[in-house]
């Protein structure tokens, strides 16, 4: 009985997720990430300039 009762409460915590927060933090880090991925794109341009393609 007890492990049912625990299970109840696992369900009942998940159910209580803000989604808009969850939401928001999603954008939040896909901006970082999308940040991260301009920086290193620019970073290979510039040290592929500088590069002699023989």
């Amino acid at each position: 009985m007890d492990s049912k009762q625990e299970r109840l409460d696992k369900a009942y915590i998940w159910m209580n997720i803000d989604f808009d927060k969850v939401k928001y933090r999603i954008n939040a880090v896909t901006c970082e990430i999308e940040r991260v991925i301009q920086k290193h794109q620019l970073s290979n341009q510039t040290s592929n300039s500088g590069k002699i393609n023989n």
